[in-house]
């Protein structure tokens, strides 16, 4: 009975882990296309003409018009796929956390059938070796990456504020959409380093 036992655990062990190394697979994606929309963002802040104009031609090119597209809409286009990115990047990267920690708790099981010594790949041994650059790593995504979203999107929206005669529709969903990206890392910045 306690082999089945082992086994049903193990094999659910397996699974577990193949779960985490596809949304690993995801996490990756999300942080280069986030990378790329900020990306996208910097340089409508460092040439804002020259940014709107490219941009807009592109656009137009692409979609084979004749006139190009206003720049506050590709703005405000631009601003929803962060938003998009940045909190399915979040919830990725804290569904992972959560599936860790019950990983952990089943190498546990696992390992107490072998005085200790088996299954803490994940667990034990993983944490008990962990390199001095993979923390390094860890401080870069968790802290310093978060803190430079939060900054880019100040500086972007309080740009858009400044440029702008008055507050538009467009605008106003701007502004709405970074306080909505500023919430969600604070929130995710919090799961993350004050977690049980």
């Amino acid at each position: 009975m306690e082999d089945t036992k082992l086994t049903m655990l193990h094999d659910h062990y397996k699974e577990t882990f193949a779960h985490i190394q596809d949304y690993l697979k995801l996490r990756d994606r999300l942080f280069a296309y986030l990378l790329l929309v900020v990306t996208l963002m910097l340089f409508e802040m460092y040439s804002p003409s020259g940014s709107a104009n490219t941009i807009s031609e592109l656009i137009a090119k692409k979609l084979e018009m004749k006139t190009p597209i206003d720049i506050s809409f590709i703005a405000s286009i631009i601003w929803f796929a962060l938003l998009s990115l940045v909190v399915r990047y979040y919830q990725t990267v804290v569904h992972i956390e959560r599936q860790y920690d019950y990983i952990h708790g089943i190498e546990d099981q696992m390992s107490a059938e072998y005085e200790g010594k088996s299954f803490t790949r994940e667990g034990k041994s993983y944490l008990r070796s962990y390199p001095l650059f993979s923390s390094w790593a860890w401080i870069l995504y968790t802290i310093v990456f978060p803190i430079l979203l939060l900054l880019i999107a100040a500086i972007k929206i309080i740009g858009e504020v400044r440029q702008s005669e008055y507050i538009n529709v467009l605008l106003g969903i701007n502004i709405a959409i970074a306080l909505c990206i500023v919430l969600s890392t604070l929130f995710y910045m919090f799961l993350i380093h004050f977690r049980k």
